[in-house]
């Protein structure tokens, strides 16, 4: 069976950005998702979160994201960073290979 790889690219905003939830926030994301390539960048009330999977088994392509967004990343964003209001989390992009 082919791989499916897969890039997601989010905003997250309504978080406190700091040297140290950054670091603790990348700590997080790689220790749950061990086998992929995290990119977290500041942005203006948030990160910018690019993940890059080679493969996405056993997910699928219709509940690979919403597993990502919804348990993975606002789960880690909730436990890792200070929240200054509302958790938003805005997919900028979905690429699958």
């Amino acid at each position: 069976m082919a791989k499916t790889g897969c890039t997601l690219r989010y905003l997250a905003r309504g978080v406190v950005t700091s040297r140290d939830s950054k670091v603790a926030l990348l700590a997080e994301l790689n220790e749950i998702l061990a086998n992929s390539t995290i990119t977290v960048l500041p942005v203006n009330e948030g990160y910018s979160i690019e993940l890059e999977f080679a493969d996405i088994a056993p997910f699928n392509r219709s509940s690979f994201e919403p597993y990502i967004a919804e348990q993975v990343l606002s789960e880690a964003l909730r436990l890792r960073c200070e929240l200054s209001g509302n958790l938003q989390l805005d997919l900028l992009k979905a690429r699958f290979d």
